[in-house]
């Protein structure tokens, strides 16, 4: 009987990313003929119309009487994309969820300047954008000012207006796995590299900056083992600098971890950019990693193609960006939702940055 069952079950419900492939279109111009919002072409249109027939694809009507008038365009903001890898890998999943929705994203770099971010935004509402997803926003007026003209907002991780979709990062599980990791090998004199960010216009209190929460949950679990750590051994700096020379700040830390006495056997950054630049320290200084210093990023962006590959607290980017594409569309089809928020946590990814401490020299 059982196999009988699964036998008659019907087939999967025809999803409109299967009407494109039929047709040959983007689902952006399936939504487009289903909806009908904006031109289509009518020998386009009526392949359209033949593939929706031809799969049996059903859109959402409830969705649809909602919103007849949409863009079907999200707009995305990301901070310091030609800098932070993160933010760039964000936006690339949020790209391809959108797509296989029906909808384009029209994408800004902030610069880290709130007046360039204003102007963006502004430049979003003026081509009806359906909603806007900041990866992430600089000034909290301009996620208000989205939120005042009726369009659903969306933070991702660093959450700075207190209203609105937000997709959260619990670091805990990666920091954790991560101190336990070195300890494991044998660690007991650890260093932090932590980044530095503006949080004075951050408008909840109930969210901490970030960066104090990775380093406060770093000496948490160095506490969970017993090993204290001098204030001299926990060093902080904004990600990057655009000044001359062009030092990035996780090379300048690093070399005072170099010169202290002891000297860390194990080091844990706030990012892979800072991981990155540390690196550069610590092979311009003669020494290796793993064999004199281990070495752990955060974020596992580009952890994988540099040299060693990078052990890193991995953020789950794919996750983040495709929840923050499911909220933003949630608050579309439904405006009486009001504000949600969807959770992921880190992961500790170990490559060959990490080893067991030199051996004490007598």
């Amino acid at each position: 009987m059982q196999n009988l069952r699964k036998s008659k079950s019907r087939a999967p419900k025809a999803t409109m990313a299967d009407v494109a492939s039929r047709a040959g279109v983007s689902a952006a111009t399936v939504a487009r003929v289903i909806y009908k919002n904006g031109y289509v072409k009518k020998d386009t249109r009526e392949a359209v119309e033949a593939a929706v027939a031809e799969t049996g694809y059903s859109p959402n009507k409830m969705a649809r009487g909602l919103r007849t008038s949409r863009s079907f365009t999200l707009g995305m903001v990301v901070s310091e994309s030609r800098l932070n890898a993160f933010h760039p890998a964000i936006a690339h999943v949020v790209q391809i969820e959108a797509l296989r929705n029906g909808y384009t994203v029209l994408t800004l770099n902030n610069h880290a300047d709130p007046a360039m971010e204003t102007a963006g935004v502004r430049s979003f509402l003026d081509h009806h954008v359906d909603a806007i997803i900041f990866c992430s926003a600089i000034d909290p007026a301009n996620v208000r000012l989205v939120a005042s003209s009726g369009i659903p907002t969306v933070q991702v991780e660093r959450p700075i207006a207190d209203i609105g979709g937000l997709v959260t990062v619990d670091a805990e599980q990666g920091m954790r796995d991560a101190v336990d990791h070195l300890q494991g090998l044998g660690h007991r004199i650890f260093a932090y590299i932590g980044g530095e960010v503006d949080t004075s216009r951050v408008e909840a209190p109930k969210y901490l900056g970030i960066e104090v929460v990775r380093e406060r949950l770093f000496r948490e679990s160095l506490a969970r083992h017993a090993i204290t750590i001098d204030e001299a051994y926990i060093l902080s700096a904004p990600y990057y600098d655009d000044g001359r020379p062009p030092r990035q700040p996780g090379h300048t830390l690093m070399r005072r971890l170099l010169a202290l006495n002891p000297r860390p056997t194990a080091v844990v950054c706030g990012s892979d950019l800072l991981a990155a630049s540390a690196l550069q320290a610590i092979s311009e200084a003669g020494l290796s990693v793993p064999h004199d210093i281990s070495i752990i990023g955060y974020d596992d962006s580009v952890a994988e193609i540099l040299t060693p590959a990078l052990s890193s607290i991995a953020q789950p980017i794919e996750e983040m960006g495709k929840k923050a594409v499911t909220l933003a569309l949630q608050s579309i089809d439904d405006p009486t939702l009001g504000d949600q928020t969807m959770s992921t946590s880190t992961s500790l990814v170990v490559r060959e940055s990490t080893a067991k401490p030199p051996t004490p020299k007598i």
